[in-house]
């Protein structure tokens, strides 16, 4: 017999598996300290890159600067001025990366609570139905 009650569950569950599958879903799967040190590898990973690629469009920019005009202790300088800038701009980064991680796996343990609620309504139902059935045998 098809219930309303059960349908609309099973729709609501279905629903949030379907637009969730890669959001709350794929979260689940770590614990929080794992999800937020996966998110901020992935963020030093791309500031890294990002930064080498700014660096190396500078240094192709003033490139004939840096040959004629730049002593050897010059450019050490600059290397250590860049390396500075570097750390700075990755801890910066890297800590808006763990505010953001944290916050995102909060939000889908959220919605993870919303849609095992209504798993459990579902088993419910069907525990209910089957009791029905073997008292009506």
């Amino acid at each position: 017999m098809i219930r309303a009650n059960k349908v609309k569950t099973m729709t609501r569950a279905a629903m949030f598996e379907k637009k969730e599958a890669r959001g709350a879903l794929a979260v689940n799967r770590f614990f929080r300290g794992d999800y937020v040190i996966y998110g901020m590898i992935k963020s030093a990973i791309s500031i890294t890159i990002a930064f080498a690629l700014a660096v190396g469009m500078w240094v192709i920019y003033h490139a004939e600067e840096l040959m004629t005009e730049k002593s050897v202790a010059d450019l050490f300088a600059l290397g250590k001025q860049c390396v500075f800038m570097y750390a700075a701009v990755l801890i910066l980064f890297l800590l808006i990366s763990l505010a953001v991680y944290c916050v995102r796996y909060q939000k889908a343990q959220h919605k993870l609570k919303g849609y095992r609620s209504q798993l459990r309504k579902l088993a419910k139902s069907y525990q209910d139905e089957a009791s029905a059935k073997e008292k009506m045998l």
